[in-house]
């Protein structure tokens, strides 16, 4: 099962962030520091909340944009993927850490992309988004450099729902 859904997570973010042009993503809403945006191809309706740091550090770290993301795929019957990239390849090998308030959640990593590989910790980590005010995400790049990108999460929730509600079938 996880061979399969990391194998599609994958297919996803390639898709967007390598065609993003041709993806046709679109904007549904903003909500404070969150967005919920969707694409379509035929039936493939894939949705999600989205949104990037406030803080990066080290500052003068050079990279592409880092984004923390909720999506919903219809075709696929994926809900609540929970994923980030911090806009570098990661180490291989090494965790991504998200903590929010005092729960530390390790992602797993290939190339520039990391996620959770369990339901359970996908609610879990959901659940806080909803009820907390901010995530830190600290990832080591390939050439072992160590960020820390924090996160509002003000506006999450309204984020969630609009994405949510759009992949309904």
């Amino acid at each position: 099962m996880n061979l399969i859904k990391n194998s599609f997570f994958i297919f996803f973010l390639l898709f967007v962030f390598s065609n993003i042009a041709q993806a046709n993503i679109k904007i549904l809403d903003k909500f404070k520091n969150w967005e919920s945006h969707f694409t379509q191809d035929g039936e493939n309706l894939v949705c999600f909340a989205v949104s990037m740091p406030v803080k990066k550090e080290p500052g003068n770290l050079n990279r592409a944009e880092a984004r923390i993301f909720v999506t919903f795929r219809t075709k696929e019957n994926i809900q609540d993927e929970v994923s980030v990239t911090s806009g570098y390849p990661y180490k291989k090998g090494e965790k991504v850490n998200v903590t929010i308030n005092k729960d530390n959640f390790g992602f797993e990593s290939s190339d520039n992309f990391a996620w959770l590989t369990s339901k359970d910790q996908e609610i879990k980590i959901i659940n806080l988004m909803k009820d907390k005010n901010d995530a830190k995400v600290v990832g080591i790049s390939a050439r072992g450099n160590k960020t820390t990108d924090s996160y509002s999460l003000l506006g999450f929730t309204a984020a969630y729902n609009s994405a949510k509600n759009k992949c309904k079938k």
